[in-house]
């Protein structure tokens, strides 16, 4: 590493560290190359001076922008984002509260169980029987979102319906607490984004899981699930909340206007919604189905990025790059010394430097003791080598199942 004054920065620098927090920049990742003098400029307007990695070698790739445009953006962005009500730090380490999260977990997915076979029966739903366990996944993720976010990679291929609803709503509670909601707005988020898609329980099965393209006519009805699943929760036992409608109601609206059901744009759409939005694409492409691939969860982020400003609001793509981590808990990742391991835990601070659990050594050998490394201590190995992330891969390369590496309480 080689400190020098941003006033000394180059095109193809890779800059690795700055002289002050990064949450204290506009610079959306850590540790990124200059593509542009822009790039300079932006640098010498918050630090005075950088650390540069004179082995990174920049190459002309497509690249995740580093800043946020415009001088106004960090004021400008507030303003398009909720109120933060609330700070949140992490008060357990992910191993502590792994045990609790997979109770409410399993308790959770039995009552949503439950709700799909009402709804198939026609009756009424009752909410107030979940709700403790709603609040309960709330709570476990304000004192750490990674024991949550770690169960989320043990999905099911066969229960993709309960799973995506399940992970869409721990994506969104955790996604709200790093925007700094307060708890009650998160158990609204948290049972809207639950139960967004109940409708599509009136939807014909062989339709929601048909491979290939859908017709026109075909996905007319798949979109009336937004009106079967309002419906729903306007005839549930008990008073639902409006916020929790409609989520259900507009979590299909995108932000360009080519959403449905109403063709909503922009601050027109509830920003609640818009989170929905978000966090279910962000699911649904990270999640192997029997005609579509997962992919990383990087490529899913960066898929996520160029959509801003399209699909979805930029800046709330912007915090939810944030809150993930380039390389989100639960993820299979490559380190510089060829080793292979899974993200345990994220750095709230240093998001490139998490904490990982090794799992294959260099020559991709199953390890029989499974260390963990926080990359934020540890910089270099016993062979003075760099340790760093190298490049993230999908799920179940190496032959990696998260599963068969789950934390025990």
């Amino acid at each position: 590493m080689l400190k020098i004054s941003v006033f000394e920065l180059k095109i193809g620098m890779f800059v690795s560290q700055l002289d002050r927090p990064w949450l204290e920049t506009p610079f959306l990742f850590q540790g990124f190359f200059i593509r542009s003098r822009h790039d300079i400029k932006a640098l010498e307007k918050h630090c005075k001076h950088v650390l540069v990695d004179t082995e990174r070698k920049y190459t002309e790739t497509k690249q995740l922008k580093i800043y946020s445009e415009n001088p106004k953006t960090q004021a400008d962005n507030k303003k398009n984002l909720p109120h933060r009500s609330c700070h949140y730090e992490d008060k357990i380490p992910v191993e502590d509260e792994i045990g609790f999260a997979k109770q409410c977990r399993t308790s959770l997915n039995k009552h949503y169980h439950h709700i799909h076979e009402v709804v198939s029966n026609g009756k009424a739903i009752d909410l107030d029987k979940m709700a403790g366990t709603i609040e309960g996944m709330v709570k476990s993720i304000v004192r750490n979102p990674d024991a949550f976010l770690w169960l989320a990679k043990l999905k099911n291929f066969d229960s993709y319906t309960y799973n995506h609803a399940i992970d869409t709503s721990v994506l969104a509670v955790s996604f709200g607490r790093h925007l700094g909601l307060n708890l009650t707005e998160l158990k609204e988020l948290a049972t809207g984004v639950l139960l967004c898609d109940i409708g599509k329980v009136k939807i014909p099965k062989s339709l929601l899981s048909k491979p290939g393209r859908l017709s026109s006519q075909e996905f007319e009805l798949i979109k009336t699930h937004v009106k079967l699943g309002v419906e729903i929760l306007q005839q549930a036992n008990g008073k639902v909340s409006h916020e929790v409608i409609k989520i259900a109601q507009f979590h299909h609206e995108r932000h360009n206007g080519q959403g449905y059901p109403n063709g909503l744009r922009e601050q027109q759409i509830p920003v609640f919604a818009r989170i929905a939005a978000i966090v279910d694409c962000y699911d649904a492409i990270t999640t192997h189905r029997s005609y579509n691939k997962a992919l990383s969860t990087l490529d899913a982020i960066k898929c996520m990025y160029e959509w801003r400003d399209i699909d979805f609001q930029k800046e709330l793509v912007e915090e939810f790059i944030q809150c993930l981590g380039i390389f989100p808990t639960g993820s299979i990742v490559e380190l510089s010394t060829g080793e292979i391991g899974i993200v345990l835990a994220q750095n709230r601070i240093r998001r490139l430097r998490p904490r990982v659990m090794l799992v294959l050594d260099k020559n991709q050998n199953s390890l029989d003791h499974l260390p963990v490394i926080d990359l934020v201590k540890e910089e270099k190995n016993q062979n003075n080598e760099v340790i760093e992330i190298v490049r993230s891969h999908e799920s179940g390369v190496f032959g990696i199942d998260p599963a068969n590496f789950f934390i025990h309480d």
